[in-house]
């Protein structure tokens, strides 16, 4: 077993082939491909081909020879025994058998290749929609803790190292032991004194290679680990761009780049060293195995107890078995790599989910909205208190109103109501049901959030208007954008709802993303209704136009506003005021201006700022 109880290679192959399914019996069928022509390769072709040279030249079986099997068999056969007509028969017999050898090895390699790239490519399309849906049912906490480059790397760069390992080296590791088996046991037959000559180079070998094995695998752990972080850094600053740009620090994040950079070239660079020293060091074993081998097979024939065709089919076989020991290396860097990718594979599957359904769990009926929080606490890591204690009753219909300084805990508040984060402690209804033991679906489908920033996905306007109900009709999908003020705008885009929006949906203004986003919010007709900011980035022409769209989205639905514009904050049906993570004030906004505490000095900080009509801070 590894250091640090990681899990064995063949732990982590056993774990992946739980992935395969049926497709397992593509596997068994590549193991008999390969059995089938292992054995052609190593014991049929050599007998064909020593028979051939018997052929050739005849022999007859003498006291010194009684021991060679095959001309034994070239005799009791009587292969191109008699005389010139006999001969050229055999000759034509046995050429048309290796022929048929051949051909049946290369049906067998055929079959080999086909049937373990599929059963590969089968296993590896699983795994990798089974990393994506455990990624999908995360947790906020879960991806919000992890860097985005880093779970891209595991989906895609580690999930193609297994790849080729199962593709490529799981072939190769299947027919080195087989043709090893088999061509030992044809040398044995032939001359087991040159055999175990020949074994003798096989401990030397298994020291190398054990040797190098765990290092391998820390260091191929390594290679993963600094690949996925300067995936990380690559996503996170070809993401943000403008600001690296607007700041000037093309030539700091070019040198941070270097220095990450020539980091994961160093790792690679240690892996290439443990190679260049394993493979020609096995090769060199293997090579003065052989020479030796070469020498005492050349004195057996010479001294007549092996006779020439013979010994040319014990070469064959001996190269066949030296080429399967020299290839060992390789195959055990490739195992090694894959185990230190599958590590990282399996790190993320083994991923507990924190927001998990009760196995019970039932479907939301269809709510009227009324909101209960009963002493609800809640953090992010340990010891780091963000809400203490939040009682609050929001009834159906009403438009409540999050104001508090930065770092209230005002985002933390709604993100458990669609559950992206659990409490930890007390609990979350609605109608009168906790949100624990209904269905994530059926609760985030009566949930609508439109953002600060929302997020549009690549593709057309009509794809993420239509996302959250993918299967509206056109007319529905325009309706929502009519209502959400969007409508106009999308008519005069070149393609119209079919027009692409780009990656980041950088085509689009930022008043323009967010009535798409109250249409795509609309469309899902949710009975709660999150807004976050949605107006505070956007200049006063769009704001008139998502305000009007927004007060459409909010009619007859139950709305919570984070830090709103004063606007829509005064219209509140109530205005919750947080502070350290408690509601230290509550009620409309007149009545918390007239009580002159938390609220009315956020009021008025606000009005003395920059620019009347900011946002709540």
């Amino acid at each position: 077993m590894p250091a640090a109880g990681r899990p064995s290679a063949v732990r982590v192959l056993r774990r992946m082939l739980a992935f395969a399914g049926r497709e397992i019996y593509s596997g068994y069928g590549a193991l008999i491909c390969i059995l089938g022509g292992s054995l052609i390769d190593a014991a049929v072709i050599p007998v064909l081909f020593a028979l051939l040279l018997f052929a050739i030249e005849p022999a007859q079986v003498s006291g010194t020879g009684a021991g060679d099997w095959i001309q034994r068999l070239h005799v009791q056969t009587r292969l191109g025994l008699g005389d010139e007509h006999a001969r050229l028969r055999a000759l034509v017999l046995l050429t048309a058998a290796m022929l048929a050898a051949w051909t049946l090895k290369s049906l067998f390699e055929f079959g080999t290749g086909y049937l373990s790239q599929r059963f590969a490519q089968s296993l590896i399309r699983k795994l990798r929609q089974g990393l994506y849906e455990h990624l999908v049912r995360q947790s906020l906490a879960f991806h919000r803790g992890r860097e985005t480059g880093d779970l891209l790397s595991r989906v895609s760069n580690d999930v193609t190292v297994v790849q080729r390992a199962l593709a490529v080296d799981l072939v190769e590791a299947a027919k080195a032991p087989i043709t090893i088996v088999i061509a030992l046991a044809m040398m044995l037959s032939l001359e087991w004194r040159l055999t175990l000559l020949a074994l003798a180079c096989v401990p030397g070998v298994a020291l190398v290679i054990a040797h190098s094995g765990e290092r391998l695998r820390r260091l191929a752990r390594e290679v993963q680990r600094e690949l996925g972080r300067l995936n990380s850094y690559l996503h996170e600053r070809l993401a943000g761009m403008e600001t690296v740009q607007l700041f000037g620090m093309e030539e700091r994040e070019i040198a941070r780049f270097r220095e990450i950079n020539d980091q994961n070239y160093r790792a690679n660079l240690r892996v290439a060293a443990v190679v260049a020293v394993l493979t020609p060091l096995v090769q060199l074993i293997s090579a003065v195995g052989m020479l030796v081998l070469i020498g005492f097979a050349g004195y057996l024939a010479i001294k007549g107890p092996l006779r020439l065709p013979s010994l040319l089919a014990f070469a064959y076989v001996g190269q066949r078995l030296g080429s399967k020991l020299g290839l060992l290396g390789k195959i055990v860097l490739s195992a090694q790599q894959a185990a230190a990718a599958g590590d990282r594979i399996f790190e993320t599957l083994d991923t507990t989910e924190e927001v998990a359904e009760p196995p019970d769990a039932a479907p939301l009926p269809r709510i009227s909205g009324r909101i209960a929080f009963r002493h609800v606490a809640f953090h992010y890591r340990e010891g780091e208190q963000v809400l203490r204690d939040i009682e609050a009753v929001i009834e159906p219909g009403q438009v409540v109103a999050l104001v508090g300084p930065s770092g209230a805990g005002k985002t933390s508040l709604v993100n458990l109501l669609p559950r992206f984060y659990e409490p930890a402690a007390g609990r979350i209804e609605v109608d009168g049901i906790d949100i624990r033991t209904v269905t994530l679906r059926s609760l985030r489908a009566q949930i609508g959030i439109v953002p600060q920033e929302p997020v549009l996905f690549s593709g057309s306007i009509r794809d993420n208007i239509a996302y959250g109900v993918p299967d509206a009709t056109d007319e529905e999908v325009r309706a929502a954008a009519r209502a959400a003020n969007a409508e106009e705008f999308i008519a005069r885009l070149p393609e119209g709802y079919d027009t692409p929006v780009g990656t980041r949906a950088a085509k689009l203004s930022g008043g323009q993303r967010q009535r798409i986003a109250i249409a795509r919010a609309l469309l899902r007709d949710p009975r709660l209704l999150i807004l976050d900011e949605a107006t505070s980035a956007l200049d006063a022409e769009s704001e008139a136009l998502v305000q009007e769209a927004m007060e459409r989205l909010m009619k007859g639905r139950t709305t919570i506003i984070i830090a709103h514009r004063l606007s829509t904050i005064q219209r509140a049906d109530r205005i919750l005021v947080l502070s350290e993570g408690r509601i230290v004030e509550d009620g409309p906004h007149a009545e918390l201006f007239a009580r002159g505490g938390v609220y009315r000095r956020l009021y008025e900080a606000q009005l003395s700022g920059p620019a009347e009509g900011s946002a709540v801070p």
